[in-house]
C-alpha cells in the first residue's frame, strides 16, 4: 500500500500528444506514489496505450512534462525508462519465439562468463530465469523455446522478464486477459507483495472486478483526457462505467433472449487429437450460443481450431448441415470456409489480422460470395461486402482504406467477426472473443453475437471469462485436459458448478 504523505515517484503533468489532427492526449495530468497500484482506465481509444507508451519511452509526448523523484526527465527509448526503473508488459507479449524462456526473460542483460570472449553464462541465466519465473508462479522449463508456449504462457513470460530487470515502476497492459483464474490470483498475489516492497505499478484493465481487487486508485481517460482520478473504495462499478462512456450501458449489453433453438447445424462426434483432445462431442442448434469453459490449457482452443479444419483429427468427426439440409463433412479449412464455418481465432494480431492490410482487405480476407468471377476478385463488390460489415458492426475506422492496425483493439475484433458474418454463415467459432477489449466494445460484441443467433447461426464460444460465458450462452460445455466432462443448460451453469467441474474437484 502507498505510504501516507509519501512523495510522488512519478509526475505527469499536462502532457499532450497527436497524430496529424487527432489528438491522442490533451493535457494529461496524473501522479503515482511508491507502493501504489493505479489503475488506468478508458474505452479502447481513449488514450490509455498512448500514455503508457511515452511513460515507457516508446514515445515522445508534444508538450508536457514528466518528473521522476521530483526532477523533470526526458525519456528518449526503452532503455532510458529501464535504466530509470520503468519495465512496460504489453497486452500481446513481446517476446522472440525462437529464443528459450531463459534468454526472452534475461534479453538485454543476459550474464556473461569472464574473458576476452564474454560467452553467455547459461547455467546462471537459467538459475535467473527461475527465479524470475518462480516470482509470477511460472513453472516453465527455461530452456523450452517461446514459440512453442501458450498466450497465457507468454505473457507470464514477459511479467516475469519486467520483474526480472527490477523496476520501480511497472506498466502491466490487460496482464491477465490470457490467464486463468488461478493464474490471475497468482499474479495478483505477486503485485500485493511487490506493493508490500515499495514497488509502483499503472495498471490497464478492462475488468472492473479486478481493479477493484487489486488497485488503490483508478484514472479515468476519454477521448484523451483525463476524466476524473478517483479511490476505487470511494466509486461504484455505474460511476466508472459512465467516465469511461459517456454513457449507460444498461441498455446495450441486454439481458439474454429466451429464443427456441433451431435444428442441429454442428455435430461433432468422437473427436480425439493424439494428447490433445480426447473423444469430444457435442451439438449447436441454429440460434444457439454456447460455451466452451475450462482451465488455460484444458483444449478449448484446440477444438474449435479442429472444428474449423486448421488442426487435424485422429478420430472422430465434424459436420454441418448446409442450407438444404444436407450434411458436410469438415476435415480441412477450405472444407470449413465452404460449409459456411468461419473462426475468430483468440490471437487477433498473429493469426486474425494483416496489420498493415486495410479495414476493406482485411474484412475481405477470406473472400466472400459474390466478390469473384471467372476466378477474378472484384473489388467494388469486396468493397460493398466491408462497407456492410462496418456499418452491422458499428466499426470505427477513419475508411475503409485505412490500416486495421490504426484501430483499436474492439474494432480489430470487430473486423475479424465481420469476415465471417456473410449471408452465407452457418457457423460461427469464437475463442476469447472479448480479450482486451473495453467494457463498451465488448457490450457491443454480446449484441452482435445475440443479432447472429437470432440470424440462425450456431455459435460456439470459448472463452476465460466464466461471467462473459453466464451472461451469453444458452448452454456450456466444460473441458478438462481435452476432455469434454459435462454439459450444463443455462438453469444448471453457476460459477462454482462450472469451476468445480473444471478443476476436477469433489
Amino acid at each position: 500500500m502507498a505510504t501516507p504523505g509519501a512523495g510522488p515517484l512519478l509526475e505527469v503533468r499536462g502532457i499532450s500528444k497527436r497524430f496529424g489532427a487527432h489528438a491522442a492526449l490533451a493535457d494529461v495530468t496524473v501522479t503515482l506514489v511508491a507502493g501504489e497500484v493505479h489503475a488506468v482506465a478508458g474505452e479502447n481509444g481513449a488514450g490509455k496505450s498512448t500514455l503508457m507508451a511515452i511513460l515507457s519511452g516508446g514515445l515522445r509526448p508534444d508538450a508536457g512534462e514528466l518528473l521522476w523523484e521530483g526532477r523533470a526527465v526526458v525519456l528518449g527509448d526503452v532503455r532510458s525508462a529501464q535504466a530509470l526503473g520503468i519495465s512496460m508488459v504489453h497486452q500481446e507479449p513481446q517476446l522472440v519465439g525462437s529464443l528459450s524462456v531463459a534468454e526472452n526473460v534475461g534479453l538485454g542483460r543476459l550474464p556473461a562468463h569472464g574473458g576476452p570472449l564474454r560467452l553467455v553464462d547459461r547455467g546462471r541465466l537459467r538459475d535467473e530465469a527461475r527465479r524470475a519465473l518462480a516470482l509470477v508462479r511460472a513453472d516453465l522449463p527455461p530452456e523450452r523455446r517461446v514459440e512453442t508456449l501458450g498466450v497465457a504462457e507468454r505473457q507470464l513470460v514477459a511479467i516475469a522478464r519486467a520483474l526480472h530487470f527490477g523496476a520501480r515502476l511497472i506498466i502491466l497492459d490487460e496482464p491477465t486477459s490470457s490467464l486463468s483464474m488461478a493464474e490471475t490470483e497468482s499474479l495478483f498475489l505477486t503485485l500485493r507483495a511487490l506493493r508490500e516492497r515499495g514497488t509502483a505499478t499503472f495498471y490497464i484493465s478492462h475488468r472492473l472486478e479486478e481493479l477493484r481487487a487489486l488497485a488503490d486508485r483508478v484514472t479515468v481517460l476519454r477521448d484523451g483526457r483525463v476524466v476524473t482520478t478517483v479511490p476505487l473504495a470511494q466509486t461504484s462499478n455505474d460511476a466508472l462505467i459512465l467516465a469511461m462512456s459517456g454513457r449507460e450501458l444498461a441498455t446495450v449489453d441486454a439481458a439474454r433472449d429466451e429464443r427456441p433453438a433451431g435444428e442441429v447445424l454442428l455435430e461433432v462426434r468422437g473427436v480425439g487429437r493424439r494428447g490433445r483432445l480426447h473423444d469430444v462431442s457435442l451439438e449447436v442448434r441454429a440460434g444457439e450460443i454456447v460455451g466452451l469453459a475450462g482451465l488455460v490449457g484444458a483444449g478449448r482452443s484446440r477444438l474449435l481450431r479442429t472444428v474449423f479444419g486448421a488442426d487435424r483429427a485422429d478420430a472422430g468427426e465434424v459436420r454441418v448441415r448446409a442450407a438444404d439440409g444436407s450434411w458436410r463433412r469438415v476435415g480441412t479449412l477450405r472444407d470449413a470456409v465452404a460449409a459456411g464455418v468461419g473462426l475468430v481465432p483468440e490471437d487477433r494480431r498473429a493469426l486474425g489480422l494483416v496489420p498493415v492490410a486495410s479495414v476493406a482487405d482485411n474484412i475481405g480476407l477470406v473472400t466472400p460470395p459474390g466478390t469473384r468471377r471467372f476466378g477474378l476478385l472484384r473489388r467494388g463488390r469486396l468493397r460493398e461486402f466491408a462497407a456492410r460489415a462496418v456499418e452491422t458492426l458499428r466499426i470505427k475506422a477513419r475508411s475503409l482504406d485505412a490500416p486495421v492496425r490504426t484501430l483499436s483493439g474492439g474494432n480489430q475484433q470487430k473486423c475479424v467477426l465481420g469476415r465471417w458474418v456473410g449471408p452465407d454463415a452457418r457457423v460461427l467459432l469464437l475463442d476469447e472473443p472479448t480479450r482486451g477489449v473495453d467494457v463498451g466494445a465488448k457490450a457491443e460484441i454480446h449484441r452482435h453475437l445475440r443479432e447472429l443467433a437470432r440470424r440462425g447461426l450456431a455459435i460456439l464460444i470459448a472463452s476465460s471469462e466464466l461471467p462473459e460465458l453466464l451472461a451469453l450462452c444458452d448452454r456450456i460445455a466444460v473441458m478438462r485436459q481435452g476432455r469434454l466432462v459435462s454439459e450444463l443448460s443455462r438453469a444448471q451453469a453457476t460459477a462454482p458448478e462450472v469451476l468445480r467441474l473444471a478443476t476436477g474437484t469433489r
